[in-house]
């Protein structure tokens, strides 16, 4: 049964409906003076959401420590204050009182200044919350479970967190950089993630084709070819292990990727670097932020980055540019308003997939592709592709415990590219050297609407604490691709020679036109009992339809599927910072397409079972996890042997174990550990020979470990070293290719920087030091990325 079409008007109903006041400041010169009034209009509630408040309305940095705050209230404040004024009034007999610094700093610690804890500081105004800068290694709240400001301590299911400062440790250039050191997760190499972003998560796919890459919270992408995400744009990205449909809709069962884009600072920032590194290496980035007016109420974030490159093969550049404007207006002490918007362009080449037997790691007879041989054509092999976003999130307190958050966005993709593919092929002729080849040439567009809209309702009744999330969303997404394929000249593996481009025959359009539409009711309900005990309960129901056009002879296919699912888990807050949980979850995904019969596929499902324990020491920069899980995802397609169709009759199950530690050891020695045992196997499939295999591309063991040591010690205050390894153990291929074990390799990286002052920055960073060689398959394979060494300069100020 399809809902009302007019329903998925109302979040837009909503927005247009909100209104405010905006904030009154003094008509002095607030530059020049520290004790500017500012009008203020908060009601009763956290101390912290108080402090965040003053601090963002007053544009004044007011540095705290969560462990001191976390369960104190604050009374309400209506007047004109200085912001010293206003923190005065909230911390009236409290434990607590306000410290200013002689340059003005402000800072609220114990009365009792010696039990003041460093380590755990975070900043007002810019202080971490589940949306913002963690100024950390270490994230303590996120939003991507639960749609709201949680405490990963209160959640109740895996998510990795990897902040900015993470990223800036190991210089991430891609988004598989940024997650090659989370666990359980497992990326295709470097060189495939130019074009795009492909994952596998406890097992299963969770690539941009499954819907599973979302930005700020919403679906983004959802073909495969358009494009990596750029992590100079981001703040953080959060991986959601598992099944996550509850919140929001159509995923995989591996879970989720949830990337966070840089927003808009009261903190005035200002950076630019230079870089340069082998394969003739250059790239230009900047990133400005701060206000744009005296009171705080309008302030921007402007991000932009230009790179020229070539890569490992003289056939393939690895060119970008990037361009993020951001502009955020407080309308009212209760109204936020952020508009972000992105600009990406891409031109490289795609990394030819091969079958394992012709890789040089397989025994079968003939010549095989070597490691360091491009086997497309040069001059045939491109890929020019656009990626543009443009949208907004809106929040407005309605009460004192009601909040609304609305978003809205529109996603464009654009790609023209032509490539060589050997997924197929084979070697023949009289010395078995000649490679069978095919080219693709392909014309895509594909945009997507989204948009959501929620309620928050928090209230306290003795010694219950509630938090009720109700929302709505939708999405629609087309994707109109032309695809014009077929054979192309060999290629003598013996003696290889270029320029023998194929001749492409356009008369036959393989491609197809895609529509398809989503529309989700949720409601999430958390429940805490006195400061220990807390419970999440999550339900869902989604309706969702496609409608696909086949330009090759003009059939039509469609689904039309509705699906609830829902979620449980329950945490306990222990004294000492442990947080051990249990949790139930589900997912559905539609597949496109129909069987023998003619029948529409039915949603692949997938429901986990988890348990798990969290530690982060009181005071301490610091975050311990472990998770135990069984993942199961059932209705899985099958191939019918011997024919051309497919039918639903699989089941997969992946069992495992995975732990990470991130944090700071010491002042400073920082620490980024993960390990990840993932057993993945097909347990039912209507070919009774693949019962029992492992799921390819899936290692048993994974692990990484990166260590970051600051030399102040040794009178180098200025010098950061930083070192880390990769390990990936063996894996398989296609169950149907007799000699398919793939080798276990490591890869090593490392870091130095040396600050000059507190403006200039030195870098040099290595990937694949050892430059290992190694191969990577699921569904084809891939040769990964030899050694890199890139150096950088950067300015800040």
């Amino acid at each position: 049964m399809r809902p009302p079409r007019h329903l998925t008007a109302l979040p837009l109903a909503i927005a247009l409906c909100l209104s405010g006041q905006p904030v009154i400041a003094d008509d002095g010169n607030p530059a020049a003076s520290r004790q500017q009034l500012v009008q203020f209009d908060l009601p009763a509630g956290p101390l912290d959401a108080s402090l965040t408040a003053i601090a963002r309305q007053s544009g004044r940095g007011i540095v705290f420590s969560a462990p001191l705050t976390r369960g104190l209230s604050a009374p309400a404040l209506q007047g004109s204050y200085s912001a010293e004024q206003a923190i005065d009034k909230l911390l009236g007999g409290s434990p607590l009182r306000l410290h200013i610094t002689p340059s003005g700093t402000l800072s609220v610690g114990p009365r009792d200044e010696a039990a003041l804890e460093l380590s755990d500081i975070e900043v007002g105004g810019s202080r971490q919350d589940a949306w913002g800068p963690a100024h950390s290694l270490v994230a303590r709240r996120s939003a991507t479970m639960g749609k709201t400001d949680m405490s990963l301590l209160e959640t109740p299911q895996s998510v990795s967190v990897v902040t900015r400062e993470e990223m800036q440790l190991r210089r991430s250039d891609s988004l598989a950089d940024v997650l090659g050191y989370t666990a359980g997760l497992i990326s295709q190499p470097n060189g495939y993630s130019r074009v795009a972003d492909d994952y596998r998560l406890r097992g299963f796919d969770i690539g941009p084709r499954t819907g599973s890459v979302l930005r700020d919270g919403m679906k983004l992408q959802s073909t495969q070819f358009e494009g990596g995400q750029e992590p100079y744009g981001l703040e953080r990205v959060e991986v959601l292990k598992g099944a996550a449909s509850v919140l929001y809709g159509q995923l995989a069962p591996g879970g989720l990727v949830n990337i966070l884009s840089k927003r808009p600072s009261q903190d005035p920032l200002h950076e630019i670097e230079l870089e340069y590194g082998n394969h003739q290496r250059r790239q230009l980035a900047t990133d400005h932020s701060g206000p744009l007016d005296d009171e705080g109420r309008f302030s921007y974030r402007l991000t932009a980055l230009w790179r020229d490159s070539g890569s490992q093969y003289d056939a393939i550049d690895d060119d970008k540019q990037y361009i993020a404007p951001a502009f955020a207006w407080q309308i009212d002490e209760r109204t936020r308003l952020t508009l972000l918007a992105s600009h990406q362009r891409t031109r490289t080449t795609l990394t030819p997939p091969i079958r394992y037997d012709i890789t040089t790691y397989s025994d079968t007879p003939g010549y095989k592709v070597p490691y360091d041989l491009f086997p497309g054509e040069p001059d045939y092999d491109q890929y020019d592709g656009t990626l543009q976003t443009f949208g907004y999130l809106l929040e407005r307190q309605l009460g004192d415990n009601l909040q609304l958050r609305h978003a809205a966005r529109y996603f464009e993709s654009r790609s023209d590219y032509d490539y060589i593919t050997l997924n197929s092929s084979s070697v023949t002729g009289p010395e078995l050297s000649l490679l069978t080849r095919s080219y693709n040439s392909r014309e895509d567009i594909a945009t997507g609407w989204t948009s959501d809209t929620n309620l928050q309702w928090t209230l306290e009744q003795g010694r219950w604490q509630h938090s009720l999330l109700s929302g709505l969303d939708y999405y629609r997404k087309t994707y109109d691709s032309h695809r014009f394929s077929g054979n192309a000249p060999l290629l003598d593996l013996a003696n290889p020679v270029y320029g023998n481009l194929p001749q492409v025959n356009t008369a036959i359009d393989r491609g197809s036109d895609l529509h398809s539409r989503q529309l989700g009711l949720y409601l999430q309900h958390q429940v805490k009992l006195d400061e220990r005990w807390v419970a999440l309960f999550g339900l869902r129901h989604d309706w969702a339809d496609s409608d696909t056009r086949n330009y090759r002879d003009g059939s039509r296919s469609g689904t039309d599927d509705s699906k609830s699912t829902g979620r449980v888990g329950l945490v306990y807050l222990a004294r000492n910072g442990l947080a051990p949980y249990v949790s139930y979850s589900q997912s559905f995904l539609p597949i496109a397409g129909s069987g023998s019969d003619g029948r529409a596929f039915l949603p692949t499902e997938g429901e986990q079972y988890e348990i798990g324990i969290r530690y982060q020491p009181p005071g301490r920069e610091l975050m311990l996890s472990a998770a135990l899980y069984q993942l199961t995802q059932s209705n899985v397609l099958s191939a019918i042997p011997g024919a051309d169709f497919d039918e639903q009759t699989g089941r997969e199950r992946s069992k495992g174990l995975e732990l990470e530690a991130k944090g700071q050891l010491t002042p400073a020695l920082a620490i980024t550990a993960a390990y990840a045992y993932t057993d993945a196997h097909i347990i039912d499939d209507n070919n009774a020979t693949l019962e029992g295999s492992r799921v390819e591309g899936t290692p048993y063991h994974s692990a990484s470990l990166w260590l970051d040591y600051r030399m102040e010690a040794f009178g180098l205050p200025g010098l950061s070293l930083g070192a880390g390894a990769r390990y990936n153990g063996t894996t398989h291929t296609q169950p149907s290719i007799s000699d398919r074990k793939i080798p276990a390799y490591t890869l090593f990286d490392a870091r130095i920087s040396y600050s000059l002052d507190e403006h200039w920055q030195l870098s040099l960073k290595g990937q694949n030091l050892g430059d290992q060689r190694y191969l990577y398959c699921a569904n084809s394979c891939r040769y990964g990325d030899e050694r890199s060494l890139i150096g950088s300069v950067s300015y800040s100020w």
